[in-house]
């Protein structure tokens, strides 16, 4: 059931229009200006930056001591978000961890399409991984992540960077990711989302890939042949999420192949609730939650 409050934030839930490409600049432009009421949260140091071409914001809470560094990307089905209208949520993390973050402003589809995106965060993590020191951070304290599409993009480039012979961030940070761009697991039956239905679903899949194969596991990172020698895992699902039972069967095959991961459920959430204001009990909780992770892993890997 969602959260009382949630559902009073978010109203009557509405069914997505066909999402076609006219229809995208104004769902851009209703993404902008949601997000420019969305309430922040005060850290001492911002800056935007530029990680060898892709644009990027640094946010650094005051310390006297190099911090860990968390690479994150943002969500938006590959083809909404940027830096600006994933500002608060950054914000957010960068307060209840601790630590920096580095958001990433990789290029979107359908103007970019896979693998432009994918490109650009393995970039930003190349760049931050090389500027770390310069940052204020420590360069043996790097990880990555990211939610939902994000999520996605985080995974695929834990399999990457092991397909490159390349070393794997601290630990990958995974918040409702799509693992599986078939969009056919249970959890699509199970949970109504409106506002995330399969056929909008579908719409983005087609947009992002372009010519590319949805069996790719650099796309479907659960359609990975072999999950062994990962990062380790923090995988967060959302009960009211047509996109729960990616996360948790993802979860569940990094166990099977030997990948240190905590898996988790969080309840009375929907896709997406790391968007919605820090002003919502819940919301607020789920983002301590997070940060208080993110915070105890990187406090494990020094």
């Amino acid at each position: 059931m969602l959260d009382p409050d949630i559902a009073a934030f978010t109203g009557q839930p509405q069914e997505m229009p066909p999402l076609t490409p006219e229809l995208i600049p104004m769902m851009r432009a209703n993404m902008a200006m949601m997000a420019a009421a969305m309430p922040g949260t005060d850290i001492d140091h911002v800056a935007n930056l530029d990680a060898d071409g892709v644009p990027a914001r640094f946010y650094r809470p005051a310390s006297d001591t190099p911090l860990p560094l968390l690479v994150f990307l943002h969500g938006g089905g590959w083809m909404f978000g940027d830096l600006d209208t994933h500002d608060a949520m950054t914000r957010h993390l960068a307060a209840a961890s601790g630590c920096a973050v580095l958001g990433v402003g990789y290029r979107l589809a359908p103007e970019h399409k896979f693998p432009a995106g994918l490109d650009d965060a393995m970039t930003a993590l190349d760049w931050a991984r090389r500027s770390a020191g310069d940052l204020g951070c420590d360069p043996a304290r790097i990880a990555l992540g990211g939610e939902s599409a994000g999520g996605n993009l985080t995974a695929a480039a834990t399999l990457r960077l092991r397909a490159e012979n390349k070393p794997q961030p601290l630990f990958q940070l995974l918040v409702h990711p799509a693992t599986d761009l078939s969009f056919s697991l249970p959890s699509f039956a199970e949970v109504g989302a409106p506002g995330l239905s399969k056929n909008y679903l579908d719409a983005c899949r087609e947009y992002y890939l372009g010519s590319a194969s949805v069996a790719d596991p650099l796309v479907s990172p659960l359609r990975a042949d072999c999950l062994g020698g990962l990062a380790p895992a923090i995988v967060l699902t959302a009960s009211e999420d047509p996109l729960r039972d990616d996360g948790e069967y993802y979860a569940a095959a990094l166990v099977r192949a030997g990948v240190e991961t905590l898996a988790r459920r969080l309840p009375g959430l929907p896709h997406g609730f790391q968007f919605l204001p820090i002003t919502i009990p819940a919301v607020a909780a789920a983002n301590d939650l997070i940060g208080g992770l993110v915070r105890r892993y990187f406090a494990a890997g020094q």
